[in-house]
């Protein structure tokens, strides 16, 4: 963890202002504009309710490591490794700046008899700790990843509900897809390639959440079947991660061979699908209630807010007064 500090401090320190670094020159064509749309993206955002931080205010010139983030959870249930930190609580999830110290998160997991995940982030926050740098990685992303990341992490700043790590997440994502959309609408207007581009690749990715969701179910049933033993659980563990290539191959995709290459490089277990939760979870409840605020995603933040405030499980609170939005029985405030 004396590594982690250092390297972040690191990052914090190369950050320069973007208008600076515009002003100097020496970026590439590309990476120039991704980076003078930043601040755009920020505005933009700020126009759907999202708070203007002063996160993405700055460039980490000439940082270049990879950051790694290490998950764990256990083999037989979907009980998640979690660490506890100050403000933000427990969380799912441990981030490195070093592939070594990440392979040594990973081992000690293991060594422990837990399932473990590591993937490589391509943004960083501190949730608030700090006023968070973009990477210069971030310069090299499709306009779509870049503002949908700007907006999911926007959101973190506009609302955060103490103690869930996982409802934060999947609100943020659900906020950042939704945004991204609008974005793309509003500054190229309704027929325009990144928007059809990114329309088909949301599409795609909507039949592998509901893949994802259904083999997280069926694992998550012989979790929890008291009737047979460990050894027939591990069984039929494998047997149903090894399901996940057919299907995919039977979903329906406009183009699986990115996911089918995915699962055979890198395998599924119990610490990746946990990951998967954290980000996507409940996505219909959000958008019944982004629906039912009429798709003004500033209101549909306020009733996120307005639901959840004081409620020891957010999620159960979302769920209650998206089936209230959905029958047309409730106000929305």
């Amino acid at each position: 963890m004396l590594s982690s500090g250092y390297h972040q401090a690191e990052l914090l320190a190369s950050r320069r202002p973007i208008d600076a670094v515009l002003a100097e020159g020496g970026l590439g064509a590309g990476e120039e504009q991704r980076l003078r749309m930043i601040p755009e993206i920020k505005a933009y955002g700020k126009t759907l309710g999202l708070s203007a931080t002063q996160n993405y205010d700055t460039l980490a010139q000439g940082w270049d490591r990879t950051i790694w983030n290490v998950s764990g959870c256990a083999p037989l249930s979907f009980t998640p490794v979690t660490w506890w930190f100050p403000v933000v609580g427990r969380v799912p999830y441990l981030g490195y700046f070093d592939e070594a110290d990440a392979r040594a998160g990973e081992a000690t997991l293991l060594a422990d008899g837990n399932d473990a995940y590591v993937r490589t982030a391509g943004a960083y926050s501190t949730l608030g700790w700090f006023r968070d740098p973009v990477l210069p990685g971030m310069l090299r992303w499709s306009e779509p990843e870049l503002a949908e990341t700007v907006f999911h992490e926007l959101a973190h700043a506009t609302l955060w509900v103490p103690g869930s790590v996982t409802f934060n997440e999947s609100f943020a994502n659900y906020v950042g897809e939704a945004a991204v959309e609008r974005y793309l609408v509003d500054r190229y207007g309704p027929d325009n390639e990144a928007l059809s581009g990114l329309q088909r690749s949301n599409r795609d990715w909507a039949r592998f959440e509901a893949i994802l969701h259904g083999l997280y179910e069926d694992l998550d049933t012989v979790y929890r079947d008291t009737t047979i033993t460990d050894a027939e659980k591990l069984a039929r563990k494998t047997a149903l991660y090894a399901s996940l290539e057919s299907r995919v191959l039977t979903a329906g995709l406009e183009d699986a061979v990115p996911y089918i290459n995915s699962i055979r490089r890198s395998g599924w277990n119990n610490a990746r699908i946990m990951q998967f939760q954290v980000y996507n979870s409940k996505e219909e409840s959000f958008r019944t209630l982004l629906d039912r605020n009429g798709g003004d995603i500033k209101k549909f933040i306020d009733n996120v807010g307005a639901i959840t405030r004081g409620k020891d499980d957010p999620f159960a609170a979302l769920e209650a007064a998206a089936a209230q939005a959905a029958a047309g029985d409730v106000q929305i405030p």
